[in-house]
């Protein structure tokens, strides 16, 4: 077997009796043993998905009672850091397919695919980005066709997909519309279909700095289906409620779980260099573990407020859509300090694409976290939000 890039070295203790650790363990040495193949080959994480697919860990975020290993938001962050830092791209891949997962038991429990979905263990891609739309979740081009609404009605929708999360790997798709083709491109519905009613046409490449086991180029989507595949809830609830908090957070984990890995790499080195005799730590060390904690921390607390939307079923607030997008603004921001400084810490052995303690890898990973729903877009959107607010939130 080959030597995992973090060595394997065993689960933190603060979930070493959980139900799914050795579960996750596993999928976590899968990750790392595969990590420099993927990248390097712009690859799809096909034998760390086939781990988590093995233990049933996609269907994390289903209930018991549905078949899934029902955890909770707290629960799929910390799995989340697990595995990126295994290889961010398979952490990823995991998390945004969680995000669909969540959409579906949330907001369509009565989905006609949701119980094969979960005992075939899917992996369902997420069809948000359309040409047209400039990156904007809550706007559509395409719109499905048909919209009577009688049960085992076919319905028609043709989308142009700019990124298409692990489009050619996935067994379903989660697909944003408008309503009908004359609807407003706000007036929005969100669709599950499976593979075989797709056809899907490859339209772009996918070759990027970091996050390149993804794989996830631009498609052509035309697929027909039966109307009650269709989501009952309007898509601007689903993205308020489920899709945006969730997203936030568990890219969160991702990048969090990928900084840690850098800082531990880091202070790895610093051991063994000091193995020799006296040896004065460096200072970044110090800088990198204040960001790294930081950036947990705020992971932490926004876990904490939004399980009253998530378990309880308040309504998102004007203030807490804003600290959701601070958090995302502000930790793709720190995470990616911490691994700078820890490359600085490493020096060449960090800068290098070979060994135990590179995080070159790591730090383009960490470069796709300000761009997955861009900051610029969020930071505009709080700065007309922050006019609206009252009092100290």
């Amino acid at each position: 077997m080959k030597k995992t890039e973090d060595e394997t070295e065993p689960l933190p203790r603060d979930i070493e009796h959980a139900g799914w650790w050795e579960a996750v363990d596993r999928a976590r040495r899968v990750a790392a043993e595969n990590a420099t193949d993927v990248d390097r080959g712009a690859r799809f994480p096909k034998e760390a998905v086939d781990a988590l697919r093995q233990d049933r860990l996609l269907a994390a975020a289903v209930p018991v009672r549905s078949g899934g290993r029902g955890m909770d938001l707290s629960e799929l962050v910390r799995v989340a850091e697990l595995l990126a830092r295994g290889c961010g791209s398979a952490a990823m891949v995991w998390a945004m397919h969680q995000i669909q997962m969540a959409c579906l038991v949330r907001h369509h429990p009565e989905s006609p695919l949701l119980p094969r979905a979960v005992e075939e263990q899917w992996l369902i891609a997420s069809v948000t980005s359309e040409v047209g739309t400039g990156g904007d979740l809550r706007s559509s081009a395409a719109g499905v066709a048909s919209t009577a609404g009688s049960p085992g009605e076919e319905a028609s929708l043709l989308k142009q997909g700019t990124t298409v999360s692990y489009g050619e790997h996935a067994q379903g798709y989660l697909i944003t519309a408008r309503r009908e083709a004359e609807a407003d491109r706000g007036n929005q519905v969100a669709v599950l279909v499976s593979r075989e009613q797709v056809n899907l046409v490859r339209t772009g490449g996918w070759n990027t700095l970091g996050m390149r086991g993804t794989c996830s180029p631009s498609f052509d989507l035309d697929t027909s289906f039966e109307y009650d595949q269709i989501l009952p809830a309007p898509f601007g609830d689903i993205a308020a409620h489920t899709m945006t908090p969730f997203s936030h957070v568990l890219w969160a984990g991702v990048w969090v779980g990928l900084a840690t890995e850098a800082f531990q790499r880091a202070v790895a080195l610093s051991r063994k260099r000091s193995r020799g005799g006296a040896v004065t730590a460096h200072p970044s060390l110090a800088l990198a573990h204040t960001e790294l904690m930081g950036a947990r921390g705020r992971l932490t607390a926004a876990v904490s407020d939004i399980q009253p939307v998530l378990e309880r079923g308040a309504e998102p607030t004007v203030s807490s859509g804003a600290e959701l997008n601070a958090l995302k603004v502000g930790i793709s921001k720190s995470v990616g300090e911490v691994v700078r400084l820890s490359m600085e810490v490493c020096g060449m052995a960090g800068f290098s694409e070979d060994g135990p303690h590179s995080v070159a890898r790591i730090l383009r990973d960490v470069h796709s976290a300000p761009l997955m729903i861009g900051n610029t877009r969020l930071l505009a959107t709080n700065s007309q939000l922050l006019l609206t607010l009252r009092g100290d939130r």
